[in-house]
Order: structure tokens, then sequence, then C-alpha cells
């Protein structure tokens, strides 16, 4: 595996649309958040005090079975992350150690989209299709509204490694266009998926 994208921002900003779309143009596996969120869910409960380890264990594991792998061009990991708990910054620093100790490329997009934009998008075909836990929709649109007053999930421009990091407006750019920008941000980084 070459590199890594990651894709941040909060709930229903679109996140895996962007991811989906991006992987459609450059070959890179898309692995969203709910893969490894759903499952621990089901099994143990979205409030077992190991969720967020194992969870994030289980990603590691992963990520590392993939590095290890040299015929995928790269990853899409998509991630809400709340800049106002240290244990998501952290868990991300060391996701980006990972790649880099492997001599990999790692760039971050940020999505943004306002509250009412996204409670919108909740419930939406694709969304449910894809996330399992999203289906009970009143739920989920309840738990947006949480997560909007809880948690910072933008980075308000005090991102920590600005180089490598892209800001886009989903309430703008539809997914194909948000992977466009992103590969036009950083052409060489899907080079050799884009030739395959």
């Amino acid at each position: 595996m070459a590199d890594l994208v990651v894709i941040f921002g909060p709930g229903a900003v679109g996140k895996a649309s962007v991811g989906q779309a991006l992987a459609e143009k450059t070959g890179y596996r898309l692995f969203h958040n709910h893969l490894t969120t759903d499952p621990v869910a089901q099994l143990l409960g979205w409030d077992h005090p190991q969720f967020q380890e194992l969870t994030w264990d289980l990603r590691l594991r992963l990520f590392r079975a993939a590095l290890a792998e040299p015929l995928h061009p790269g990853v899409i990991f998509t991630f809400v992350w709340a800049f106002n708990v240290a244990e998501d910054g952290e868990r991300i620093a060391e996701l980006r150690e990972l790649f880099l100790s492997h001599g990999r490329r790692v760039r971050f997009v940020e999505l943004s989209a306002d509250l009412s934009t996204r409670l919108a998008r909740e419930g939406t075909p694709q969304r449910l299709q894809m996330k399992p836990a999203k289906r009970d929709v009143e739920w989920a649109r309840s738990y947006l509204e949480y997560a909007a007053s809880n948690y910072q999930d933008q980075s308000l421009g005090q991102f920590p490694w600005p180089n490598d990091w892209l800001l886009i407006d989903t309430e703008q750019h539809q997914p194909d266009q948000a992977a466009e920008r992103i590969i036009a941000q950083w052409p060489s980084l899907f080079n050799l998926a884009m030739a395959e």
C-alpha cells in the first residue's frame, strides 16, 4: 500500500460519499469509520467501556496488514475527529506516524457543512446502506445535535499539519467535485493509482 488520505469532519458531512468518489477515481481502498465501529457496537454496545480502545486496536491491526500488502495503491480512512478530546488527536498522530514510519505519505481532508445541512442528509439511501447504525434516523439526527453541542468536530484553522491539509465545504461541492479538488491538491499522491 502506498499512502493514506484521512477524510474527517462531523457526522453526515459527506466523508464516506467523498471517500467513495475518491476511491472510484484513484483506485485507493475506502475504509470508512463504520466498518470498525458497527461490529464492535453490535457485539458489545456503543457505551461499552472498551469500545474506543477495541475499535482503534482493530483499525491499527488492519492498517498494519494493509501496509504489508504491496498491491494496494493507498487507503482512504474516514473519521469523526473531536478536537476537544485528546485521545482522538493522539490516535490520529499514531496513525500518521505508522504510515510515515513505513515511508508512506499522509494527507488530511477536512469536510465542513452546517448542522442544518447535515441533519437533512441523515437518512439518505447511501447513508443507510453504508452505515447500519444510522438506520434509526431520529436517533441519528438527535446524536448529530448532541455531538454539535459537545464536541469540537472541526479544526477551526488550527490543524497540526497544515501543509498536508485541505478544507472542503460539502455544501458547495458534490462528492465528485470534492474528489477532483483532492486530486488537484496532491496530484503526485495519486499518480501511481491512476496509472493502473
